[in-house]
């Protein structure tokens, strides 16, 4: 087989590649729209952030257990925070930031770290997880609903984005700037704290 031939094969089999699914279908809106619009926002941060996908790694890996806060601030930088907890109860914290705006353009990775936590630092976000009943917090937040039932995306405020995976089992919970007593927030900062960002209070939102 000609050199040409095997090389067109090979690039239209890249080609052919199912593209990386960070979400589930119909999980992040009330229309397929509000999914979309979203689930495309989202991954496009992920990927610019080098984060792997939790929800197929659910497929692929069950026994994992691993959670991740994607903050995304429409003014400030992209960050995720992925805790990988370990056999042994200790864990490993990954974080990530872009140089770009959460509601503009990522930018490119100015921030990856890999960490080792202690036994008593893993469980403290296991705690603080199992406090708030994260697999059963409904995905979306409907307490600002339209009356149409579709959940309004704000404008100059931050996506809270937490996902989950334990046992084959994925869950993610969404929250557009969630108030003092969400437990989303409670997660989120607590993340950021195991993963040495600091911020300060005015940037918090």
């Amino acid at each position: 087989m000609r050199l040409s031939t095997v090389l067109f094969l090979l690039l239209a089999g890249v080609g052919a590649l199912p593209a990386q699914q960070y979400f589930p279908p119909g999980v992040l809106g009330a229309t397929t729209q509000e999914h979309d619009f979203k689930a495309n926002w989202y991954a496009k941060e992920l990927k610019a952030l080098h984060e792997p996908s939790l929800w197929e790694l659910s497929h692929n890996d069950p026994n994992v257990e691993a959670y991740r806060f994607l903050w995304l601030r429409t003014f400030d930088h992209p960050i995720a925070a992925r805790l990988v907890v370990r056999a042994s109860g200790s864990g490993w914290m990954h974080v990530r930031m872009t140089s770009g705006q959460g509601g503009h353009e990522p930018g490119r990775i100015i921030r990856w770290g890999v960490s080792w936590l202690t036994r008593a630092k893993t469980q403290s976000l296991l705690e603080a997880l199992a406090a708030a009943d994260f697999w059963n917090l409904p995905t979306l937040a409907r307490l600002n609903a339209d009356p149409d039932g579709v959940q309004r995306i704000g404008v100059d405020g931050a996506r809270w984005i937490v996902e989950g995976v334990k046992n084959g089992q994925y869950h993610v919970v969404d929250r557009w700037s969630p108030e003092t007593a969400d437990p989303v927030r409670e997660i989120g900062l607590l993340s950021l704290k195991l993963g040495r960002f600091r911020i300060r209070s005015g940037n918090v939102y």
